[in-house]
Order: structure tokens, then sequence, then C-alpha cells
């Protein structure tokens, strides 16, 4: 016994099997005109001789419909077809293969890879963000011979308090400037540079000079020159204005 159906366009009659139209869900190709139709619509059972014949006759043949009449499935004809024929097909799962593992050792390592160069590359952004990893990063620049810029963020950075002192003892024109820096942020800063201008009774400029963190803060023997999160350094810085008779001053911050 073999399964046809026939394209209701061009009405070419051709076997199929139960694989096909279960697996495509009943829709067939006709593979003389092209057309998309439902193969279960016409769908016969026949004796081989008569599908050969069929195969044989020409498309437009009436007696393509004749055979295919006396040979459709009915339901009196039904239970003389062995049900085993129609079972369902049923399909094993396939099992996608398992990466092997030396794909997931790759993967492990392209993955640090990618880290230890966003580790490098934000090294900054990093230690000032997560001030805790910055042993760590000091630690990872060792290895490649790096630094990490010690964070110069001037606007967090304020005098709170500044005053102009003449002592007993001091020669004339000579005074001691005393003031109080502060970091306001939450991370290490690198000491800024002061800049001193020494302004007449209209506050215009006499003379002005930049004093380094080497200068003014003489106490730090680490040449990192670092003032910590959240706290304030006071420092001190001995001038000698000449005969300029200045009689006031102005002080900011900056970095070099």
């Amino acid at each position: 016994m073999a399964l046809v159906t026939r394209c209701p366009n061009c009405t070419l009659v051709f076997k199929v099997t139960p694989q096909h139209l279960q697996m495509q869900e009943g829709i067939v190709r006709c593979g003389q005109c092209l057309q998309i139709f439902n193969g279960y619509a016409d769908l016969a059972t026949l004796q081989e001789k008569d599908v050969n014949k069929l195969l044989d006759l020409p498309i437009s043949s009436e007696e393509v419909k004749e055979v295919i009449q006396k040979e459709t499935l009915s339901e009196d004809t039904s239970d003389s077809i062995k049900t085993e024929e129609f079972r369902p097909y049923t399909f094993d799962a396939i099992n996608s293969p398992r990466p092997s593992r030396i794909w997931g050792f790759i993967n492990i390592f392209l993955l640090l890879i990618l880290v230890g160069q966003v580790a490098y590359l934000s090294r900054t952004e990093l230690s000032i963000s997560i001030p805790s990893i910055r042993p760590y990063l000091t630690q990872y620049c060792k290895i490649l011979n790096c630094k990490i810029p010690i964070p110069q963020q001037i606007n967090l950075l304020s005098i709170e308090s500044t005053d102009m002192q003449k002592g007993k003892t001091q020669q004339q024109g000579n005074a001691t400037l005393v003031a109080i820096i502060r970091n306001q942020a939450a991370f290490p800063q690198q000491l800024p540079s002061l800049e001193l201008t020494l302004t007449d009774i209209r506050d215009r400029a006499l003379a002005s000079r930049v004093f380094t963190p080497d200068e003014y803060f003489k106490e730090n023997s680490n040449s990192s020159y670092i003032i910590e999160a959240n706290t304030e350094i006071k420092v001190a810085l001995v001038i000698d204005s000449g005969d300029l008779n200045a009689v006031g001053y102005r002080l900011i911050l900056l970095y070099q």
C-alpha cells in the first residue's frame, strides 16, 4: 500500500509518506506547478500497481479521478487498514553536544583579559569611585609597570581660612601666611599649588608667586604630597614683601 495525494491545481498525483506529512503538518508543494496545498485534502491509499498506473497517466486524464475515487479511504474500508500504518511517528530529541572543557577555559581566559583591560584603562576612576580597591590596583600596576595617578579634583578642595600674621621679631615687610586647606572628597587627593598675590590699597596686584606642595608642606616626608579624604591641613608661608607696601592678598588653589 502507498499513500498518494493530488495537486488541486494541476491534478498531478505523487506519492507521500506519513513522516513527510507529519513533519510539514500536511503542507506539501507540487513538483509540477509548485502549488502549495494541504496534502490531507486528497490523501488516498492505493495499491502499488495503481500508483504506478497513475504516475504514467497524463495530468488531465479522467482516469486519475476514477482510480483515486475507487481507492479513497472511506469509513467502510478504513477498518481493513492496519492502524499501525497511521500510528503517529515519534521523534527522539536531539541532544546538543556539550561544549568541551577547553572552550570553557578559553572563555574564562578571555573574560579575565577583558576585566584586566578595563581595570588598566579605568584604574584612576576605579580608585576614586571604590577607594578600597586602590591597594589591589597598586599591586596590579606593579606587574604592568604602570602608575595610578592621584586624583586632582580642584573643585573638591577649599581654603577654609587664611591669616596674615606679622610677628614682632620679623623684619619690615616680612609676614607669615597661615592657611587651612580642606579636602571635601571621599578619596585622597594630590596637594595643590598655592598662588599668592599681594595687592595694594585698591586691590591691584603688586606681585604674585606660586608655591608648590614641597615648598609649603615640608612636614610631609612623602614625596607624593597627598591630602587624605575629608581632612584638613594647616600650612604656613613666610612672606617677604620687601618694599612693596602690600596691604592685602589673594590666595587660590590650582593644579599645574
